[in-house]
């Protein structure tokens, strides 16, 4: 019998699991470094319970408990003419990985008509994921991405 897996929005009182997992992905990209802190987690659960429209974390759970999650941004790129859904951050707890959820929530989120495009950025050295997305029909795009901090 196939497990079921659910996709729901994020509740307040998953706060304490959800940050353990958000600090774990951090800690996978940034070994050694407390990259995220709990500050700028608190200041995303702040932001995401607030009344605004553009951010949403979603959780994945089986049996009632939560094995991974997705925080999504909702954003206009004139380039394409439409709204597009900015796939930040996706995690699956260590002992749920390999059995096809990433991909199922992937082709989950793929099928909302309400984006003409899905973005998300993969490390280099993260070559599971990079090869799960080519995959899913994610390509490279032409562009450097550029930041600079305002702090």
């Amino acid at each position: 019998m196939q497990e079921e897996i659910v996709f729901r929005a994020a509740r307040q009182e998953d706060k304490p699991v959800l940050s353990q997992m958000i600090k774990a992905l951090y800690e996978c990209l940034v070994p050694g470094e407390e990259y995220m802190t709990d500050e700028k987690i608190n200041a995303t659960f702040d932001h995401l319970f607030s009344p605004q429209q553009q951010l949403r974390l979603e959780v994945f759970e089986t049996d009632q408990k939560i094995i991974g999650y997705a925080l999504l941004v909702d954003y206009w790129y004139n380039e394409y003419g439409g709204m597009v859904l900015q796939l930040d951050e996706l995690y699956i707890a260590p002992e749920a990985r390999g059995r096809g959820i990433a991909s199922s929530y992937v082709r989950k989120i793929s099928q909302d008509k309400t984006y003409v495009a899905i973005h998300l950025e993969v490390l280099p050295e993260n070559e599971n994921a990079y090869k799960l997305y080519k995959h899913l029909g994610f390509e490279e795009k032409e562009t450097k991405l550029l930041y600079r901090a305002q702090k």
